[in-house]
């Protein structure tokens, strides 16, 4: 049987549910043996990570998942494989991290007014333990206050695009996440590219510029793909010189359908990005 790979979730440094070390114990009781930790826009949990998957028997995968911009519309790219300690990357993240704080306050401000609350961005800081907290911890804001009914409900009313407590985000544009990714030696992987709503066409273009950049790779097996978007992937992994992914997306427990390490097989036909060559 092959070694099993999830290589992307994510922990309390960033919008998860458990610690980095509670990650780590709970993808080793799933079977995983080769997890990435990618959490938003910080490695700040990878020492723990680190230590734990020692004490656990699992290799760790340094990652991080940087929020880019492809023109005007908002992408996930993982690094995988990253060195946490590169001068570059790090100031990439502080960068990030300082646009996700001011968003956060924006965001907090937005919310009082449009949804009668106090505090929210003090109090979604306290439920993150953060001063950037994300979209979720608003959302559990909400949810909290009886403003929604759920999560869902909370983004669609409130939090996504287009809505009263939205807020764009000057991110790093897709090919200089690219450029820093690989300057850390690591490897750049589109994240869920089914969730952007692209149509072929724009996927494809998507990738192409992908390429061009000198990205690596391609998120592939995921949870929750209908046939048609497994199809649609396959293909691209196929027609694109990049290499296959497969990750959870694991936030929560709660999340059950997004289990550590229960991912499907990765299309017939191409080549792991665990196996692929990193360009020199």
């Amino acid at each position: 049987m092959p070694p099993r790979y999830d290589l992307h979730s994510h922990s309390t440094a960033s919008d998860g549910a458990l610690s980095p070390r509670g990650l780590v114990r709970r993808a080793a009781e799933q079977g995983v043996e080769h997890l990435a930790l990618t959490d938003h826009d910080t490695l700040a949990g990878l020492p723990e990570a680190r230590d734990a998957a020692g004490e656990v028997g699992i290799s760790l995968v340094p990652g991080v998942e940087l929020s880019v911009l492809w023109g005007s519309r908002e992408l996930h790219l993982l690094g995988l494989w990253v060195n946490p300690d590169d001068a570059g990357l790090r100031e990439l993240v502080a960068n990030q991290m300082a646009a996700r704080e001011r968003r956060a306050r924006t965001m907090g401000e937005r919310l009082d007014k449009a949804a009668g609350l106090a505090n929210s961005y003090d109090r979604a800081c306290a439920l993150a333990d953060s001063a950037a907290p994300g979209r979720p911890f608003f959302a559990r804001l909400l949810l909290d206050a009886g403003k929604v009914r759920n999560f869902q409900h909370a983004f669609d009313r409130f939090l996504k695009q287009g809505r009263s407590a939205f807020v764009k985000t000057p991110w790093c544009e897709l090919d200089e996440a690219v450029r820093v990714i690989d300057a850390a030696g690591g490897r750049a992987v589109l994240a869920h590219p089914a969730r952007y709503g692209l149509t072929r066409r724009k996927l494809r273009q998507l990738l192409t510029d992908l390429v061009n950049a000198g990205g690596h790779g391609l998120e592939v097996a995921t949870p929750g793909l209908s046939h048609d978007q497994r199809a649609l992937l396959s293909a691209c992994a196929r027609d694109f010189p990049l290499a296959a992914s497969a990750g959870s997306d694991f936030h929560s427990p709660e999340q059950h359908w997004l289990e550590l390490g229960r991912l499907p097989e990765l299309p017939t036909g191409t080549r792991a990005v665990w196996e692929a060559e990193v360009p020199a």
